[in-house]
């Protein structure tokens, strides 16, 4: 067997491999090799994209914090996985299947009469889909507690913090948790988010707003949030300060101008390096992550063929953009290494400079993406290789060396393997795309924190 498997990977070595070109490599290189993605925070130790996984994974040393994005009816960008919101909340318990009850009143709130509001909300059922996040204002998902079904799915990593403390988060939010902050609360530990109408729909009727609204009245952008006042400084930080992966979804499912949208989101908050060049360098310095305060701090990935291209007109090829492999998506293409390098050579020339197949194995038992010949392939096309998701040490046994970072939803296990078999906190590792060259990141921490202590820490 092993024989064979060297065998495919020397022919995939011969194959014909279109390399990424000198400017792409040069962003290419802006991300640090053997990186950690913290996937989802976690969805092992804590509720998934919740402040709790977040606040989990920074503390743990991951190098990004990973994330998938939607959108809400005011247009408030998630980092949330599911379209469908069951799963992770309890939105069915406070919503049922139809319209929230409070919406009429919710408008009535804003400064809108009774009768507006009624007609308004008749529209709204036109394009409503229950438990799906466009249908819903973000001020309505606040009422959700998206920690509860943790504790009840997985009893034996249950914590009471879980529960009636975990927002459905927003990609505001996420970045918060990266630059070591928290949610502000008030007493009875509620987030503290104000918001009001937008300035300029004064005076207008919802009658007037929705004619004027975004794809068939399905987007209603008259909420203004102020998230400049929902974070403060996180009293359990301890200095690490990772970067953002961020996922953009299949397109149908989210507004036409998402990728802007979240490249003026990124740029509000100081993360967008095309408009802040980022000052710091160095990925790690003083046992401390710093690969958010580098030209690294934001990374864009996506499954979709047409999120790539659309990203791509946005960010210009001048942010790190991983191109995610699921096998149905490409109808036998990944399965040759003819088709498999034409794969390669349509992402980098439409702005991928990495990467992302799945792997197989326990739980999630993902088809195999990241075969040996397979990751011959990635590493002669000079771009960077990101399996997804690594749950287990005979996972890293398999892929560690093939691989150039990992979405990894125990981010402690993954750590502590790569520390331990000398692939972090060393200063002579080969560096995989530089042979001859050696790769140093000496400086990252090298003690990884007990994943529960951590938690019990940062008072779940």
């Amino acid at each position: 067997m092993k024989r064979i498997v060297l065998l495919l990977a020397l022919a995939a070595a011969c194959s014909p491999v279109q390399v990424l070109d000198k400017k792409m490599a040069e962003v290419r290189d802006y991300v640090p090799r053997y990186a950690v993605m913290a996937h989802r925070g976690s969805t092992y130790w804590a509720p998934e994209e919740t402040e709790s996984a977040w606040r989990w994974a920074r503390e743990m040393g991951a190098d990004y914090l990973e994330s998938d994005l939607q959108c809400t009816k005011d247009g408030v960008i998630l980092a949330n996985h599911d379209v469908n919101l069951t799963r992770t909340t309890n939105i069915e318990d406070v919503f049922g299947d139809g319209l929230p009850a409070g919406r009429e009143q919710f408008y009535v709130s804003l400064g809108f009469s009774e009768e507006d509001a009624r007609e308004q909300c008749a529209r709204d059922k036109a394009t409503f889909r229950p438990f799906e996040a466009s249908s819903y204002y973000y001020a309505e998902l606040l009422a959700l507690d998206a920690g509860k079904w943790f504790n009840e799915a997985y009893p034996d990593r249950a914590r009471p913090g879980f529960e009636r403390s975990q927002y459905v988060s927003a990609l505001q939010d996420q970045i918060a948790y990266a630059s070591g902050r928290r949610l502000r609360r008030d007493a009875d530990g509620r987030r503290i988010l104000p918001w009001s109408l937008k300035a300029g729909f004064e005076g207008k009727s919802l009658a007037e707003i929705s004619a004027l609204s975004k794809e068939g009245g399905k987007y209603i952008e008259i909420i203004d949030y102020d998230f400049s006042a929902a974070y403060e400084p996180d009293p359990e930080d301890t200095g690490n300060r990772p970067g953002i992966y961020i996922e953009f979804k299949e397109p149908e499912v989210n507004p036409e101008d998402m990728e802007q949208r979240v490249y003026d989101i990124l740029d509000a908050a100081g993360w967008n390096i095309l408009t802040k060049p980022a000052e710091e360098i160095e990925f790690y310095a003083g046992g401390k992550v710093r690969v958010g305060l580098t030209s690294g701090k934001v990374i864009l990935q996506t499954f979709s063929k047409e999120s790539l291209c659309r990203a791509n007109k946005i960010f210009k090829g001048k942010v790190p953009m991983c191109f995610l492999l699921w096998r149905s998506d490409w109808n036998g293409e990944l399965d040759s290494r003819g088709s498999y390098a034409d794969v390669l050579k349509w992402a980098q020339d439409n702005g991928a400079h990495i990467i992302g197949p799945s792997i197989s194995g326990a739980p999630n038992d993902y088809e195999e993406l990241d075969a040996s010949w397979q990751a011959a392939l990635v590493r002669r096309s000079a771009m960077l290789n990101h399996p997804y998701s690594f749950d287990t040490e005979e996972q890293m046994e398999e892929h560690a060396m093939r691989s150039d970072g990992y979405f990894t939803n125990r981010s402690d296990l993954t750590l502590r393997y790569l520390i331990d078999h000398g692939l972090r906190c060393s200063d002579s590792i080969a560096d995989p795309l530089n042979p001859g060259k050696v790769y140093s990141n000496a400086e990252a921490p090298a003690e990884v924190p007990d994943a529960k202590e951590t938690l019990a820490r940062l008072g779940y």
